[in-house]
C-alpha cells in the first residue's frame, strides 16, 4: 500500500484591505494597520451600519485586459490577482493541462453586479444585459481563471457562507491525495459591499452598528464587541504533493495534515450556541492529523467579533485543544471577508507556521471572561509546536477546520 501524498502550500497570493501580497498582510496583522474605513456617499446615508474593509485603489489592469475584465464581476477580479500572485510566489509559470485543478469558492458571487443591473432594468426587464450571468454566477471566479491559464482539469466552485475559502481548501487537499492532479490552486473571493446585503446583515444584527474610531470597531473576544465588520478580498493558495515541491526546489509554507467539515444543523444564521458542530470539526481535524492537542501551538480563530460566536468557538476550542495553543483573530484587522475570510485564515496559519510567530489580536483591550482560551495580546508569540489549526464557521451551521503542520 502506497504512503499518502503529503500536501504542501507552496503559493499565496493576497488582494485584502490592508494591501497586496503576504508582505502587506503580515504586517498589516503584526503592526494592528486596520483595513476598516466609513464608507461614505449618497449610497450609504442612513444604513444601520457603515463600516467596512474595502480595497481601495484596485489596478487590474496589469493582470487582465480590459475587455476580459468587462465580462467578469468584481470577486472574479480580485481572484484572478490573487491567483497570479499565488503562481508567481510558487514559481510556478505555466500550469495549464489537466493535471492542474482549480477550486475558488464565494459567499455572494456577482452580488453588487446583479443589484446595479437590476436596478438599471427594473422599468424594463426585457433590456437585461447579456453579460448578467456571466457577472453574477458563483463559479464565474473559476472559470475565468481556468480561461486565463489553460486548466482543462477539474475546475470546481462552491458556495459555503463564511467557511467557503476553508472548504475550498479541504477540496483541494482531498483533489491531491486521491492523485487526481499534480497541482491546485485553491482559494476564495467576495466583493459584496452593497448597501443592500450590509443593511441585510445589521438589521439581522450581525454586523457592528457602533460609531467611533473605526480602526477600534472590529474587536473579536473582546467584552465590548459589538458586531462583524464586512470587508472584501481574495486570498488563493497553490498546493502542491510536498514529494513535488521539494523536487522542484519550492519553497514550502507548510503541510496540511487534515481537514474536516461539519455542520451545526441548528439555525440558518445562529451557531450552536453550544459549539458542537465546531468541536466535532475541530476534533475531526485534530483526530486525522496524527498529532495530539499538545502538538497545536496556535489557532487562526474565526473571531467575528459577534457576541454568541466568539464565545461558542472559544468553547469548542477550550474543549479541544485546551488553553495552551495561542489564539489569534485576524478579522480585527482585516474586517470579515465573508466567503474568503476562510481562505485568508489559511494564508495567515501558514504564514504563521512558516515564520514562527503569531500575530497579537488588535483591539482586545477587555478579554470576554467567558472566551477563556490563550488570546495573544500585546506582542507577537512564539510558536513553539508545530501544529497550526485553522477554523471557519458559516450561515447555516458550515463548519471547517484545517490543520496545518510546520515543515
Amino acid at each position: 500500500m502506497t504512503e499518502p501524498i503529503t500536501v504542501a502550500i507552496t503559493g499565496i497570493g493576497i488582494v485584502g484591505p490592508t494591501g497586496n501580497g503576504t508582505d502587506a498582510l503580515w504586517s498589516s496583522l503584526m503592526e494592528h494597520r486596520s483595513g476598516v474605513i466609513r464608507l461614505e456617499g449618497e449610497q450609504y446615508e442612513g444604513l444601520p451600519a457603515r463600516h467596512a474593509a474595502p480595497i481601495a485603489d484596485f489596478d487590474l489592469t496589469p493582470y487582465v485586459d480590459k475587455r476580459a475584465a468587462r465580462r467578469m464581476g468584481r470577486f472574479a477580479r480580485f481572484a484572478l490577482v490573487a491567483g497570479d500572485l499565488a503562481l508567481a510566489d510558487a514559481g510556478l509559470t505555466d500550469i495549464s493541462g489537466p493535471r492542474t485543478a482549480i477550486t475558488i469558492h464565494t459567499g455572494a458571487g456577482g452580488i453588487p453586479e446583479g443589484d446595479e443591473e437590476v436596478l438599471k432594468r427594473q422599468n424594463d426587464p426585457s433590456r437585461m444585459g447579456p453579460l448578467y450571468v456571466p457577472l453574477v454566477s458563483g463559479n464565474m471566479a473559476a472559470a475565468n481563471a481556468a480561461i486565463k491559464w489553460g486548466v482543462t482539469g477539474p475546475v470546481t466552485a462552491g458556495v459555503g457562507a463564511c467557511a467557503a475559502g476553508t472548504i475550498a481548501v479541504a477540496e483541494a487537499f482531498h483533489t491531491l491525495r486521491r492523485g487526481d492532479v499534480d497541482v491546485v490552486l485553491a482559494g476564495a473571493s467576495d466583493a459584496a459591499l452593497t448597501p443592500y446585503l450590509m443593511s441585510s446583515l445589521a438589521n439581522a444584527g450581525a454586523l457592528s452598528t457602533a460609531e467611533g474610531d473605526p480602526s477600534t470597531l472590529s474587536r473579536p473576544f473582546d467584552a465590548g464587541r459589538t458586531g462583524f465588520i464586512p470587508a472584501e478580498g481574495a486570498a488563493m493558495l497553490v498546493l502542491e504533493p510536498l514529494e513535488r515541491a521539494l523536487a522542484r526546489g519550492a519553497h514550502v509554507y507548510a503541510t496540511i495534515a487534515s481537514v474536516a467539515i461539519s455542520c451545526d444543523a441548528y439555525h440558518v444564521t445562529a451557531p450552536d450556541p453550544a459549539g458542537a458542530g465546531a468541536e466535532l470539526a475541530l476534533r475531526g481535524a485534530l483526530d486525522r492529523s496524527g498529532m495530539d492537542a499538545s502538538e497545536i501551538g496556535a489557532v487562526i480563530a474565526h473571531g467575528t467579533g459577534t457576541q454568541l460566536n466568539d464565545a461558542s468557538e472559544a468553547a469548542a476550542v477550550k474543549r479541544v485543544l485546551g488553553t495552551a495553543p495561542h489564539v489569534t483573530a485576524p478579522k480585527a484587522v482585516l474586517g470579515h471577508g465573508l466567503g474568503a475570510a476562510g481562505a485568508f485564515s489559511v494564508a495567515i496559519g501558514a504564514l504563521v507556521a512558516d515564520r514562527g510567530l503569531v500575530p497579537p489580536v488588535m483591539n482586545l483591550d477587555n478579554p470576554d471572561p467567558a472566551c477563556d482560551v490563550n488570546l495573544v495580546r500585546g506582542a507577537a508569540a512564539t510558536l513553539e509546536q508545530p501544529g497550526v489549526i485553522v477554523d471557519a464557521f458559516g450561515f447555516g451551521g458550515q463548519n471547517a477546520v484545517i490543520a496545518l503542520r510546520r515543515t
